[in-house]
């Protein structure tokens, strides 16, 4: 987890500026959208590289974890976990919860205009729902003292349906990227842009144009004497009439109706005096060597609009070229040096215009220090190194430090002794070299039943603490599968394929079809989060047979359902993988180690 933001930014970091419409200073509040920022946002539904652009912040806003946090005198941030700061902004959700979307059109609005606001409906309700929209999508009305009395929705335009809201049942929070000449104007990556879209626009249209007068056939000249006259002797002044006219017309049709039989590749063949042959001649309409001369300058533009937007240029032409582990850097450095920007003035407006002010006036202590702190640890993509770690370590080339260090686990989580042992007795081995232990290849092939009583001097007491523990690991692979079909029931409602097809009618028709369990990974996690879903809200509740499981068997109410919370959360992160994998390792620890603890309060 990464402390970013601070109260104010600082050094290179995107500033921010946001108001509450109806705040009396905030003439800005009640301006529409500019000229050039119309023209920006047409143009993204005009040239696929500016559209594809456009999406450049949105697809590393979506992942990001925004989260409350006190900052501390020595400009640290400590997450707030609990209490009216992580209330308030978990408020601030997508209709269907979560954040994602509404993080992602942030990025996207702040890249192409450089402005939005974030709109709250249905405040205090059930219904109640946030989003993020461009500013001409709301109209703010206030009265003679200048104080909000309604917001107008316009999800489709002046011309479309309207919903008006009350000032209490909604708020309009204007937010803009403020340009470096007047701080009251939003800018945007787009705005030094605008006259090479239309450019490109331009040159398409010249391609198009040239590729339709292409299709013209060059005209065939041939001299009047060669034409044997009409077939009709007072049809003469009728060219259909002619033989070699018509001759030459039926063997082109032919040749294009016909085009994959071999008559069609015949030449026509035309007798006329020889000394007329030499007048017979095409005149062409094109120069092969001249056409498309638009191709270059097109990709000069491109070119140049990689090198004029605020985002690295190899991310405008696609990593396609790139290796996997050029294409992993580089995924990590747009984060670092661009999208992390965004997020940190998506956190700063959210913090000025919405948490502080709210934790203000329900008069919370300390206010003044909260901010938002950012975690972009599952934004770039990193390296998959447990195929490699797995292998490793069972040839013996590396030592448990060393899987650690492959796999990014901590240090401080390595086993002690005790743990050690418990994991051995897990799995039915002794430790190498131990009398009575087991080849290498018999202990991966076979796991082993526990101990009998009495073997290594255990009375009875750890083969029924052990048998217990595979049990209780029963249930929870049990509850791993649940909370994955849980997710898949939930996925296809009716409601939920609607909502589907709308975006994707094929990914709806083959969610409807698949088994339960691997319903989410056939939609995947992009289509899931155009609707808005999150993963941990599926398989809510998948665990709850555990739970009670855990509590019949003597588990503390506290630890049942920690381990009920973790098998959910595990079947959220492998929500979109083919097949429900096995629960890791550190979970069946977990579950003896709790076992033995019962086990010793019971004796």
């Amino acid at each position: 987890m990464s402390a970013l933001p601070q109260t104010r930014p600082r050094g290179g970091v995107l500033t921010a500026s946001a108001l509450r419409a109806g705040d009396r200073d905030s003439e800005y509040a009640d301006r529409k959208g500019a000229t050039w920022q119309e023209r920006a946002l047409s143009y993204i539904d005009l040239v696929p590289e500016i559209n594809f652009a456009s999406r450049f912040y949105a697809r590393m806003l979506r992942q990001v974890r925004f989260y409350p946090a006190t900052l501390m005198s020595d400009g640290t941030l400590e997450e707030i976990k609990e209490g009216p700061p992580v209330e308030r902004l978990a408020q601030i959700r997508d209709p269907g919860g979560g954040r994602s979307v509404l993080q992602g059109q942030y990025g996207r609005l702040m890249f192409a205009t450089g402005e939005g606001g974030l709109l709250g409906r249905d405040l205090t309700t059930p219904q109640e729902r946030w989003s993020f929209v461009w500013s001409g999508e709301v109209k703010v009305e206030k009265g003679r003292d200048g104080q909000v009395t309604k917001i107008v929705h316009m999800p489709n335009g002046e011309s479309g349906k309207k919903t008006e809201y009350g000032a209490k049942r909604a708020v309009f929070y204007p937010m803009w990227t403020p340009h470096p000449r007047l701080s009251g104007e939003a800018d945007s990556p787009m705005r030094a842009v605008l006259d090479i879209a239309e450019e490109l626009i331009i040159l398409t249209k010249a391609v198009r144009a040239t590729a339709v007068t292409r299709l013209t056939t060059d005209p065939l000249f041939m001299p009047s004497e060669a034409s044997p006259g009409s077939a009709t002797p007072d049809a003469d002044d009728d060219p259909e009439e002619d033989p070699f006219a018509s001759d030459l017309g039926a063997h082109m049709d032919a040749q294009v109706e016909n085009f994959d039989e071999a008559s069609a590749r015949s030449p026509l063949v035309v007798w006329m005096q020889g000394e007329l042959i030499a007048q017979v001649k095409t005149v062409k309409l094109h120069d092969p060597a001249t056409d498309y001369v638009e191709r270059e300058l097109r990709k000069e533009a491109i070119d140049r609009l990689g090198l004029g937007l605020d985002m690295p240029p190899e991310a405008l032409s696609g990593v396609g070229q790139s290796n996997h582990w050029s294409a992993i850097q580089i995924l990590g450095d747009m984060w670092k040096s661009h999208g992390i920007n965004v997020a940190m003035q998506f956190a700063s407006d959210i913090a000025d215009v919405y948490l502080r002010p709210g934790l203000r006036d329900d008069g919370f202590e300390g206010w003044e220090d909260v901010v938002v702190g950012v975690d972009g640890s599952q934004v770039s993509a990193k390296v998959d190194r447990a195929d490699d770690a797995k292998t490793g370590i069972e040839m013996g080339a590396i030592g448990p430090r060393g899987w650690r260090k492959m796999m990014n686990v901590p240090d401080d989580l390595a086993p002690d002794e005790s743990e050690q042992e418990w994991m051995l007795e897990l799995r039915g081995k002794t430790q190498p070299g131990q009398e009575g232990s087991a080849e290498p290849s018999q202990a991966q092939d076979a796991p082993g039943a526990p101990p009998p009583p009495g073997a290594n001097g255990d009375s009875g007491r750890r083969t029924r603490v052990v048998a217990a523990a595979f049990r209780e690991m029963g249930a929870a692979e049990y509850a791993l599968l649940r909370s994955r079909e849980l997710a898949g029931m939930r996925l296809q409602q009716k409601s939920a394929l609607r909502a589907l097809a709308a975006i994707c009618l094929d990914c709806a028709e083959q969610a409807e079809k698949e088994k339960l369990s691997v319903v989410a990974a056939a939609i995947g996690p992009d289509r899931l989060a155009q609707l808005g879903v999150e993963p941990m809200a599926l398989v809510k509740g998948g665990a709850d047979t555990l739970r009670e499981l855990l509590a019949g068997w003597g588990y503390p109410p506290a630890q049942a359902e920690a381990l009920a919370q973790m098998v959910e959360t595990y079947a959220a992160r492998t929500l979109f993988e083919p097949k429900a994998p096995a629960l890791p390792a550190g979970f069946e620890v977990q579950l003896a180690k709790t076992r033995e603890f019962i086990d010793d309060v019971a004796a």
